[in-house]
């Protein structure tokens, strides 16, 4: 008498492979919610250095006058205009939104109050229109998670070549050109 055997999975093995994979969801966890809130950091960073370099470049290209506007609230962004020598406004080039890729991140200028930046048809920044004070740095973070770090979007106003993405707690030398100026 031969005995068929079924195929298959008894309950117990079921359990003990589902209490297996919630245990390395649970370590998992944190690690994913603070590798997320980094790649926020990292696209709102990068996204906002885009914004600054084209705007730069609008003035370039157009041999005129462009400004990029930031916004720092959760629901806002950052916006390029360009002078329109025609009319002599300032018209929309382009647009993003936190909520495009960077949600979670906090967004702070330095100075506080500063919340544009122009550059010339050659590309140098330039004292704003309006007299408002010119953004230096852009800072972006995130404190929804463990470990946060921040980036730095640097506009220098002295060379048109600096305008860079740093790390401010990178420590290294002044003389380094990864250097990042301190808040």
């Amino acid at each position: 008498m031969t005995m068929l055997r079924e195929h298959g999975f008894t309950l117990i093995e079921l359990m003990i492979a589902l209490s297996i994979f919630a245990f390395l969801i649970l370590i998992a966890g944190p690690m994913y919610a603070d590798f997320m809130g980094n790649t926020q950091i990292r696209n709102g960073a990068e996204n906002t250095l885009m914004g600054v370099r084209l705007a730069q470049t609008e003035a370039l290209r157009g041999n005129t006058q462009a400004q990029f506007i930031l916004d720092t609230s959760a629901a806002g962004g950052w916006q390029v205009m360009r002078l329109n020598d025609e009319t002599g406004n300032f018209e929309a080039v382009q647009s993003y939104k936190w909520t495009d890729g960077a949600s979670k991140t906090t967004v702070s200028a330095q100075p506080a109050n500063a919340t544009e930046t122009t550059f010339n048809g050659l590309g140098r920044v330039i004292d704003n229109p309006d007299a408002s004070a010119r953004l230096q740095w852009i800072e972006v973070t995130n404190g929804n998670i463990a470990t946060p770090r921040k980036l730095r979007v640097v506009i220098d106003s002295v060379t048109p070549t600096g305008i860079k993405l740093c790390d401010p707690d990178s420590g290294v030398a002044s003389s380094d050109a990864r250097f990042c100026p301190a808040s």
